[in-house]
């Protein structure tokens, strides 16, 4: 590897804690690698202070899913832009969505040669109320559907999509409804709707690789949205499939768009989720940041297809 020096910050919750268990193999496979450490974070938020006090190091490396990503990429920017470090990931976590934008392999050896051989570029970035996130921000219905995801996790120990789609149909049933808000898109006029679902992405999937916005890649300087009118529990149901494929884009209650700024307000609060973090609030400012970290990236022949 001909990184620098560099810092992998090992989340060993993640995955139901199967990531604790590969920290030997990733000891392993970097014997005889010059310039590295391994720190493991030792509950929330704990990566995120690691990252963001990791001096002197040429790349930060988040080992985890995609709350390890958030954690760390937040860690990362809040370093000078002169002293920042790149930003990398193994992906070893749940949902692995950012990490499937960057066609990062969920195969521990295969991610460790995809970063030694990847090239560096410079990404997008999304800030929502002053949080940064890697992959996606959504508001409304599922957001609901990650805190059921996140509970189901710890009881279930499913993972992936079947995990987002078993929250999914949970809250179809039990927690279905529109939100009332007001949204804004760039200088446009504000305008009123009654919506389902509001997503703001950099990369095409979440929820462990739901298509919400198939054509999102993280280096054009604009948000990808997909918007969902509020409609039947019926309807709901029957465009789900076409949902998780990213065949939905031309369906009439749905809206799929461009912007650089969003901004969504709400008489009363809204649940969101920024990279699978959930949190309360009535109004989200949201922009991009074109650029603004450092990824390393696979080699475009070493992306996992």
């Amino acid at each position: 590897m001909a990184l620098g020096k560099m810092l992998f910050i090992v989340n060993p919750a993640a995955k139901h804690g199967e990531t604790a268990k590969l920290l030997p193999a990733l000891r392993h496979h970097l014997q005889g690698v010059a310039g590295f450490d391994i720190q493991v974070s030792a509950g929330p938020r704990h990566a995120h202070d690691i990252a963001a006090h990791a001096v002197g190091y040429d790349v930060v490396i988040a080992v985890g899913g995609d709350g390890t990503v958030h954690e760390v990429v937040n860690g990362v920017m809040a370093h000078p832009a002169v002293s920042r470090p790149a930003f990398g990931v193994v992906p070893t976590g749940s949902g692995n969505d950012y990490a499937r934008t960057l066609g990062m392999s969920n195969d521990l050896p295969t991610a460790l040669r995809q970063i030694a051989t990847g090239n560096q570029r410079y990404l997008d970035l999304g800030l929502c109320n002053g949080t940064w996130f890697a992959e996606s921000i959504s508001i409304g219905l599922d957001a609901r559907v990650t805190v059921k995801a996140v509970e189901l996790k710890t009881t279930t120990k499913v993972t992936g999509l079947a995990l987002y789609m078993r929250a999914l149909i949970y809250v179809l049933n039990n927690q279905y409804h529109a939100h009332k808000v007001t949204v804004r898109y760039d200088e446009d006029l504000a305008f009123k709707t009654e919506m389902l679902i509001i997503a703001v992405t950099n990369g095409p999937t979440y929820g462990g690789g739901f298509v919400v916005t198939p054509d999102a890649v993280p280096y054009d300087g604009l948000f990808d949205v997909c918007r969902i009118d509020g409609m039947p529990k019926a309807q709901a149901y029957a465009r789900l499939p076409f949902i998780v494929l990213g065949k939905h884009t031309k369906m009439k209650p749905i809206h799929m768009s461009h912007a650089r700024k969003i901004r969504v307000v709400s008489d009363t609060p809204v649940e969101g989720q920024l990279d699978g973090e959930v949190f309360l609030a009535s109004e989200y400012d949201i922009r991009i940041e074109p650029g603004a970290l450092s990824v390393i990236m696979p080699a475009p022949a070493d992306k996992e297809l």
